[in-house]
């Protein structure tokens, strides 16, 4: 390269319009060099209409918020209610079911005549509730060991120990 050609190709020499420099034309406009006041305009609009939506998106959140704490201050201001009234059901729940079962076993003796037979519904009665009870409780239990998320856990964590397995054989 003699020291004409350096010359003509250092970046302190400006080469005339129209001259190629890689795959652009010297002198022409881009968009990155020269912006116009039009897209200048456009990109104001663009970061206010940015901003109003991130105002939106903070006022809507304020008022999720707001909503939730309200919501949390009634719920807690109702639980002794609510503990309350189940104080007041629980004794009526219990005479309706002993009701409930008297009539049944007094059905039965009155069909039959039998004292014991009578007798036995209601003990039966007693039997099938406590063991619809016992069903529930197991069933209650189980939900409360959150089995599904234990599940996901365990697959997430068996997952991460096989691809950590499968990542150091491919090292070997």
């Amino acid at each position: 390269m003699n020291s004409h050609d350096h010359k003509k190709n250092s970046p302190d020499v400006k080469n005339p319009r129209g001259s190629f420099l890689g795959d652009k034309l010297l002198g022409e406009s881009t968009t990155e060099n020269n912006a116009s006041p039009h897209s200048s305009a456009s990109w104001a609009a663009d970061v206010e209409q940015t901003l109003q939506l991130g105002e939106q998106l903070v006022g809507f959140i304020g008022g999720v918020v707001d909503l939730a704490r309200i919501e949390a201050l009634l719920a807690i201001r109702t639980f002794p209610k609510l503990i309350m009234l189940w104080l007041l059901m629980m004794p009526v729940m219990l005479l309706t079911w002993c009701a409930f079962s008297v009539l049944m076993a007094w059905s039965v003796f009155a069909a039959s005549g039998q004292v014991g037979l009578g007798m036995l519904t209601f003990f039966l009665q007693q039997v099938l509730l406590l063991l619809v009870c016992r069903w529930l409780f197991v069933k209650y239990r189980t939900r409360m060991t959150l089995p599904c998320t234990r599940l996901q856990i365990d697959n997430f964590v068996r997952s991460m120990q096989d691809g950590f397995n499968s990542r150091d054989k491919t090292k070997e």
